[in-house]
């Protein structure tokens, strides 16, 4: 019984724990490594994440293809 409110619990607010969690994170790089580094550790990590969604969701041709078209020739 105890489990289940829990669980019903944390479904229910499940963004406010998130969010507040990553806030937490932030706070904790930021007092300890400082705000350029911080910075370049979210922009690292986001890069990544996008780097793996387009590879879950279009595969290594998807990937090429986004990179042939970011740096390939223009055709004028």
């Amino acid at each position: 019984m105890r489990d289940d409110s829990f669980i019903e619990f944390v479904t229910k607010h499940r963004w406010r724990i998130l969010l507040v969690a990553i806030a937490v994170i932030a706070l904790i790089l930021l007092f300890t490594i400082g705000f350029w580094k911080t910075l370049l550790v979210v922009g690292i990590v986001a890069l990544c994440y996008f780097i793996g969604r387009m590879l879950d969701n279009e595969g290594k041709d998807g990937f090429a293809a986004f990179f042939k078209a970011l740096f390939g020739q223009k055709d004028e």
